[in-house]
């Protein structure tokens, strides 16, 4: 479907393959699930090949599917974030329990986040620049996550800390340029694996 051949809306059902089925069988997951797979064209000129469980395509026309891959987009990039920024694939530990309590406590501080800069972002949105700015999330996150425990246990005032945090996230600002579209640039899988060992910045 990628190379844009045959229809952009097609349906299949796919079966589990005899090397997997005892284990399919143990978990009690169903043998067989039917998808849809559909085909939409970017404003770049590629093609994106989404799977739903979407079937009706009455219901669920098949033109309707660019402009609902736009509405989760915000949720695709909060994935993103998850997995890169905060480093979540980074576990603690390798049992169920560490994983659950990793994930958590990621979203619970990701939600600390998004509190403490609402109103910061407010304020760099109404000042008159060139292009709109926003919090350095790179720098709030970090922040929160050293702050954490003196927010939620600490007997100190409150407000002396959130003073201390809205001043830090003030300084630092990143510009956004709306409708601003950056070419995909395909790496390869080596070059992906050395970005991701010896590269990349942590900041959680």
């Amino acid at each position: 479907m990628l190379n844009g051949k045959g229809n952009n809306s097609q349906t299949m059902t796919i079966k589990v393959t005899p090397d997997r089925s005892k284990e399919i069988n143990k978990l009690g997951l169903p043998r067989e699930i039917t998808v849809r797979f559909v085909r939409v064209l970017l404003d770049t000129g590629e093609y994106e090949v989404l799977v739903t469980n979407l079937l009706d395509e009455h219901n669920y026309p098949t033109e309707d599917f660019k402009e609902i891959y736009y509405l989760r987009w915000g949720i695709e990039t909060f994935f993103g974030t998850l997995k890169g920024r905060l480093d979540l694939e980074n576990f603690s530990g390798k049992t169920a329990e560490s994983v659950y309590q990793d994930f958590y406590a990621m979203i619970y501080l990701s939600g600390l986040e998004s509190i403490f800069t609402e109103d910061i972002n407010c304020q760099l949105y109404e000042k008159k620049v060139k292009n709109k700015q926003q919090v350095n999330r790179a720098v709030s996150f970090n922040a929160i996550k050293n702050c954490a425990f003196e927010i939620l246990y600490s007997d100190d005032d409150d407000d002396e800390i959130i003073n201390r945090l809205n001043k830090l996230f003030l300084t630092n600002v990143v510009s956004t340029r709306e409708n601003r579209k950056v070419p995909r640039n395909k790496k390869s899988a080596r070059h992906l694996l050395n970005h991701l060992k010896r590269k990349r910045k942590i900041c959680f």
